[in-house]
């Protein structure tokens, strides 16, 4: 047996206190708008780009839903088409808007070309699979013979509510996965910091997220329609209230190893003759200005014996003639700097458009070669001569 009508058709109008509700949760999510509205402007200094646009859309997408839903619950004397329409159009941009500026956001972790366009077909599909039939029963429920209608509809109502319910839910750990990996290759490469804090913060929001879609899909399955069309508004706008939340720390952390330095550092050792092993030269180089920032240190170790003629003039020429040992050191870091809106200097431009930080780490010797993840921000090689 289908589930009731509760709230689905044109002839089914709240009163009391979900009435009430329903006000109070559109008028938060109106309000929720218009301050977004000012936030993007605000923060937003170059207003293009595949985040940008899909943020501005998802966020104005939930007013022509909200104001649908509240003509329909106050009853208000217009035709069924009208706040229909108003409904699946935000319903729409509200929606699948969403899922795109997570997948705007997941290009700053996450580079596998091959894994981003199955995370933007899943989107693709479930739009169609999830907006197209919902569009024609909402229209024929409201319509001067809905009958038909309302039976289907209450049912595939719960199929598209949990179907962008996994949709946010995978990208959403797609995105907590990748970011513990960076964490993990920040501190293998030394560049602590706030790491672990900010790497907890976009965590925790991201599951405070997922457990806001868990609500919606609750009141769902509660069969309480009209409540959770109401809700599903405000909760969205908190969600893209929390993005800039998530975003900025992101961005913080990403960008966090870009004015940093690699560096070696040689403790005094003693080689097998006993005799003491100091650095007798040092070169430096950081470039950190370039998008593409090479950091190099080369370290000289030489034991404390009595030297050739060359080792006066602390060059590499240098032959010590005792036992001698030289190590190189080699820092290299590739990176594509993330433009961003959120701070003084760069712009976020787009994220859609690659802005991420690549990585690779290798350190190669003599006695093997050992390569870690390719998220690594860092190419060490260690070369030994006895």
């Amino acid at each position: 047996m289908a589930p009731a009508d509760n709230g689905i058709s044109r002839d089914s109008v709240p009163t009391g206190s979900t009435l009430i509700a329903i006000i109070v949760f559109i008028s938060l999510a109106f309000y929720n708008v218009v301050e977004l509205s000012f936030i993007i402007l605000a923060t937003f200094k170059r207003r293009r780009g595949l985040y940008f646009w899909s943020f501005v859309v998802a966020t104005w997408g939930i007013a022509p839903y909200g104001l649908g839903f509240l003509l329909k619950a106050l009853g208000v004397p217009v035709a069924g088409w009208f706040y229909v329409t108003l409904i699946v159009v935000g319903w729409c941009c509200m929606v699948t808007g969403q899922s795109v500026v997570l997948y705007s956001r997941l290009h700053i972790v996450l580079r596998n070309e091959f894994r981003l366009r199955l995370v933007l077909g899943m989107i693709v599909v479930n739009a169609i699979v999830g907006h197209v039939p919902i569009i024609v029963m909402v229209y024929g429920a409201n319509s001067s013979n809905p009958q038909p209608f309302v039976g289907p509809y209450s049912i595939y109502e719960r199929v598209q509510v949990t179907l962008f319910f996994l949709q946010e839910t995978i990208i959403s750990a797609i995105y907590i996965h990748e970011t513990l990996g960076i964490a993990r290759t920040r501190k293998r490469c030394g560049i602590g910091g706030n790491t672990r804090r900010l790497t907890t913060h976009l965590i925790v929001v991201n599951i405070i997220v997922v457990l806001l879609d868990i609500t919606i899909l609750g009141l769902e399955y509660a069969s309480l329609y009209d409540l959770q069309t109401a809700y599903k508004a405000l909760v969205y706008s908190v969600k893209l209230k929390l993005e800039f939340s998530i975003l900025n720390r992101l961005v913080e952390l990403t960008q966090g190893g870009h004015s940093g330095h690699g560096s070696s550092y040689l403790r005094t050792a003693v080689d097998g003759a006993g005799m003491p092993m100091d650095t007798f030269e040092g070169e430096r180089q950081n470039k950190n200005k370039k998008a593409g920032s090479n950091m190099g240190n080369t370290v000289h170790v030489r034991s404390g014996a009595g030297a050739g003629a060359g080792a006066g003039n602390g060059t590499d020429d240098a032959k010590p003639t005792g036992a001698s040992v030289v190590m190189t050191t080699e820092i290299t870091v590739h990176s594509n700097r993330v433009h961003s809106d959120f701070d003084g200097e760069g712009e976020l431009e787009s994220i859609g458009e690659r802005s991420a930080v690549t990585t690779d780490w290798a350190v190669e010797g003599t006695m093997g070669q050992t390569r870690a993840p390719s998220n690594s921000s860092e190419r060490h090689i260690v070369e030994t001569r006895y």
